[in-house]
This record gives structure tokens, sequence and C-alpha cells, in this order.
């Protein structure tokens, strides 16, 4: 066929030399992780597969915005706590002083979250706050199997009721966004970037400090902010399941709203919804199975709060795509990343970076970096929308490349026929140049003002795209079918777009499950599949996390 003749001339050489920087540079190498870790950014989704963060944004949460925080106290919460997002999420916490264990594990009243010591309105020693720090009630590292299970008779005796506090900003809350799952503590990486780069691996996981170190974890960033980065950050930014904010000064920069008491759930209504199973069984499963976090089903479990768990699982689900309602504004002009620094964060794990094999000489420079940036950017500077622009790349590329790698096309006409009709736009025929055509399909979504640009996001979304482009032209000029399909799957997998992941038809009442943590096993990751959204975590498999799922 003409165009293929045509193209056959050009030797793909001229594209390589077109490369648009040094290969030895670590925004080119790393750019396809670049524009994931841009792609993923405040994504549920993206964020659950691609759960190891190793990047810094600068992040505005607009005043006004409304925020929740679950707790068993009716008065206004002052000093540092954490927030919800999604009133679901926080009413997994509204739950009684001394009751049961939310989501994953024990913790305090407050929640998300309870004060870290020394700071929040009661006045407990440190011991009796350390054991009420964590906003989740999740596991820290050290999880055993007693930890798991429902909440027992005595638990839910003790009282039955909770309250869910709604707050708005006073003003722009100015955070650190941590990127991946960075609120869950798994000993695969997720807290690297808090744990190792920003604390230097002095996080105290002792008794009285709170489950899994989270209390001198919020001190240690509420000292940084406050000490390191003058004041002019408020909090941290965070996701596990749902995005979650610890914020350091409620009573400065939050107006409560309301104050409402949860549904209560007294033994007998525990027994009819699922939450347990009936005393006369020895306070556990009929089949004698241990399960996990949440009870039955191995899902959240809301304890005695007003929270469930497939309310709050469609609440999380429904963020996959985005936080939504302009909640959040993120700098994706200026950011830090580890994977522009020319270090090696795929020693322990081939596909999920790590921090903790690092160096300090090689931390270093990144902690430098983090610093500079809350001193002198702004999240609501001047940025280009950079997700936006790989939201257009992905969503252009993603299914035609699974289709060009599919058993779909069965010929190499086929093959190339398709690829002209995706590379046409960029092809002038009465004078063919490979290396102008690459260029054309590359910058096709960067604004003709930014192309050529300087900044770390447009360098590496410029060089995915390119590659994804060069791609297409190297296989229309190959003439086996096998060795052209070979091209483009190595390509797929080079990219590692979470798309190629998400589940197709989902029914109205069922949700597409990957792991979250605590739930979730490594079929799940593996393979997501739509599941009911009332029993998403059925304990079936290998947890993803670690161990068996319960």
């Amino acid at each position: 066929m003409r165009a293929r003749s045509a193209l056959a001339v050009y030797s793909l050489l001229g594209l390589s030399a077109a490369s648009t920087s040094n290969d030895s540079d670590p925004v080119v190498k790393n750019a396809n992780h670049i524009f994931n870790v841009i792609h993923d950014s405040m994504r549920q989704w993206g964020s659950s597969l691609h759960h190891n963060g190793v990047s810094f944004f600068l992040a505005t949460v607009p005043a006004g915005t409304q925020l929740y925080h679950g707790t068993s106290e009716s008065d206004p919460i002052n000093g540092t706590e954490w927030l919800a997002f999604e009133p679901e999420h926080a009413m997994v916490f509204a739950r009684p002083r001394g009751g049961p264990h939310g989501p994953g594990g024990p913790g305090g009243p407050h929640g998300p979250g309870g004060p870290p010591p020394g700071e929040g309105g009661d006045n407990e020693d440190d011991e009796h706050r350390g054991e009420r720090e964590e906003l989740r009630r999740r596991h820290p590292h050290g999880s055993t199997e007693k930890d798991f299970g429902p909440p027992s008779f005595e638990d839910l005796e003790e009282s039955s009721t909770g309250y869910l506090h709604t707050y708005a900003a006073v003003q722009d809350l100015r955070l650190l966004y941590i990127d991946g799952m960075s609120a869950a503590k798994t000993q695969k990486g997720t807290l690297d970037s808090q744990d190792v780069l920003l604390f230097n691996g002095t996080i105290d996981n002792s008794a009285g400090r709170g489950p899994g170190g989270e209390g001198d974890r919020a001190r240690k960033a509420c000292d940084m902010a406050e000490d390191d980065w003058a004041g002019r950050i408020d909090g941290v930014l965070r996701m596990e399941a749902g995005f979650e904010i610890i914020l350091c000064k409620f009573e400065r920069d939050l107006l409560p709203v309301r104050i409402t008491q949860v549904k209560s759930r007294a033994r007998d209504e525990h027994e009819k919804t699922g939450g347990g199973w009936k005393k006369d069984e020895h306070h556990g499963p009929p089949d004698g199975k241990r399960r996990g976090p949440g009870g039955p089903g191995g899902g959240p479990g809301g304890g005695p709060g007003g929270g469930d768990s497939a309310g709050w699982m469609r609440a999380v689900t429904a963020r996959y795509d985005d936080i939504g309602a302009n909640r959040v504004f993120i700098n994706y002009e200026n950011f830090v990343t580890a994977f522009a620094h020319d270090v090696d964060l795929f020693t322990e794990d081939p596909k999920l970076p790590h921090l903790s094999h690092l160096t300090y000489s090689e931390l270093k420079p990144i902690q430098k970096e983090v610093t500079a940036l809350a001193l002198t950017h702004d999240a609501r500077e001047s940025s280009w929308n950079w997700r936006a622009t790989t939201d257009a790349v992905v969503i252009r590329y993603s299914d035609e490349l699974t289709y060009l790698a599919s058993t779909k096309i069965s010929t190499i006409d086929a093959l190339h026929e398709h690829i002209e009709k995706l590379l046409s736009p960029f092809i002038d025929y009465s004078e063919r140049d490979a290396v102008l055509e690459n260029d054309r399909c590359a910058t096709q979504f960067l604004p003709v003002q930014l192309q050529g640009g300087k900044s770390m996001a447009a360098r590496a979304v410029y060089n995915v795209a390119h590659t994804v482009c060069s791609t297409l032209l190297e296989a229309w000029v190959e003439q086996e079918l096998a060795s052209a399909q070979n091209t483009i799957q190595t390509l797929i997998g080079d990219l590692a777009w979470t798309t190629w992941k998400e589940c197709r038809g989902c029914e109205v009442n069922e949700i597409c499950v990957v792991p979250i943590w605590p739930m979730g096993t490594v079929e799940d990751y593996n393979n997501p599949q739509c599941k009911p959204a009332s029993n998403p975590y059925d304990g079936n498999g290998e947890n993803y996390w670690g161990g068996m799922h319960p």
C-alpha cells in the first residue's frame, strides 16, 4: 500500500535521532513513571494500583469546602486531627469511646482519627491518648490475628453512639499532597515517602504512640510544617480507602458547620445488619474462619457508628476517577518526585518503587527539593493542568493500543491500515517525513505555547506521547504481524496505564474491586473484577498486603 511503502524509506534511526533529550536524564528515563504520577494524582483508582508514591505536590483545598470528622465527642475538635473528604468515610469512626474497632484495627474515638499525644480536647494521659490516636483504626505493620474480626458484644454494650462533625475551611488550606496510597500502613513501601524520606526513619511505633506510629507521624509533619516550611503548609493530604487530611490546627482553619449524632447500633441491630453473629455462636462466624477487617466479608466495617461498608465503599469508588467538585487544586508545574533523580527505585520490586534502600546522600537532595517547594511555591500559582493533558493522551491511545496488540488484528495489512488511520492527521502525503509526523502526533494535546517547555511535567508528557507515536510508526513499517504486535505489547507494559486494569460493564449494584489497604487479594490486584458493593472483599485468596486474606 502507498503509505506503507512511502514510510518504509524513512529510517527509524531518524526518529531515534530526534529524541527529545539525553537518555541519561532521569526525567527522560522515567518519563513513563512521572506521566503516571501526574495521571494518578487525586484518583483513588490509579493511586491504589500505583500505591507506592514517591512524589510531593502542593495542594489547595478552597475556602468553604466541607470536610468531615467522626468521633465520640459532641464538642468541636481542637489541635491536630484527621479529616475525610467523604462523610461515609468519617462516619465509620463516629463511634463511642472504647467502642469496637473500625476498619482494620484498634484506635481511638476520633476519626477519621484521634489527636496525637499532647493534642486534642481530652484530658487523658499519654498512654490513653496514644491508644486513641489513629483516625482509621487500622492495623499497624505488626498486626496479629487477634486484631481481626468483628467487635465484641462487650464493646458494643459499652456505648452505642457517635458523632459526625461537618466543618468548612475558613480559608484556602495549603497542603502537601503525598501521592500513592500514602496513608496505608504496610511493609510494601507505601510509607517510604514519609517515614524514610521526610522523617529520616524516626517514626516511633511503640505503645502509646498510636497504631502504626500515626500520632508520631502527624506530630512530626506538623512540626515540619511550622519549623522547616515556615508555616506555609497547614497539613498533609494522603489517601487510604478515601482521601484524608492531617490538619495541624483545627481551631484556626475550620468553621464547625454542624455536629450530628449518628444512628446507634444496639446489640439486636448489630445482629440483624450483618455486623457480627449471635453470641451463642461463641462470638465467631459459624464456619469458624477468621475474617478480615470489618467482620464477615473482610471489607471495611462500620462499628456502631453511622457508617456501613457498602456505603463507604460506594463513596470511595465514586472517587476512582477524581476527588470531584473542585475540592482540591494541584500545582502540576512545580512538584517533587524521586523519579527525577538518578537513583534506582526498583531494586526491591521491578514494578513498585521503594525508597528504604537509598542512602542518606541519595535522599538528601530530594528532601531539600521538598523544602524548597514548600518555601518558594504555592498551589494556587498559575499552572497548566497537566493531568488533563495526560487524560487526553490516555483516552486517545489506551483502547487503540489494546486493539492493535490483540488477536482481533489477524493480518499485518489490517494492522498497517489501522495505524495509518490513527496517524493520517499528522501526515503530509505530498512530502513524507517520519520525524515531523512523529512530532506532530506527539504534540497534539500540548498547547503551542508550552511545546518545548522545560518543566518536568511538560517534558515527561511530551516524551511519553513521543514514544507512543514513534512506536506506532515503527509498527507501521514492520513486515511481520507478530513482531509488530510484540513492539506494541512492550510499549503497553512500559506505559503501565491503569486504564488497562479497569473493569468493563459493572452492574449498578457492583463496584470494580482493587486492593485498598487493608482489604483485597493478589487476584484483585492482577485482575480487578466487578463484585457486589455489599460484599466487595469476599475473603477468598491470598491477601495482597501480606499473609492470607482472613
